[in-house]
């Protein structure tokens, strides 16, 4: 699988536990032995840890590109603190 333009949204701001919802994207090219697609990416932080991780997953056809996209929730501080997204 190769994956690319990975982008981030928040979609609510922190909440009284300090929580936000973020949406992810990214473009999945297929180019597996099966449609369905399964892809975690990890959220790396300036040191290069990981320090949150999302999956995304749908169908793709063989040989195909497709945008995946999901929403998570994680604590504001944590997602201000990743300074990129990778595939895992």
């Amino acid at each position: 699988m190769k994956v690319s333009d990975i982008a981030t949204k928040v979609i609510e701001e922190e909440d009284d536990f300090g929580d936000t919802s973020f949406a992810i994207k990214a473009r999945i090219e297929n180019d597996s032995e099966d449609e369905d697609v399964y892809i975690e990416l990890q959220g790396i932080d300036s040191d290069g840890f990981e320090i949150h991780e999302v999956v995304l997953s749908g169908k793709i056809p063989l040989g195909g590109s497709r945008v995946l996209t999901t929403k998570d929730d994680v604590n504001m501080k944590l997602f201000d603190q990743i300074a990129m997204w990778q595939q895992k």
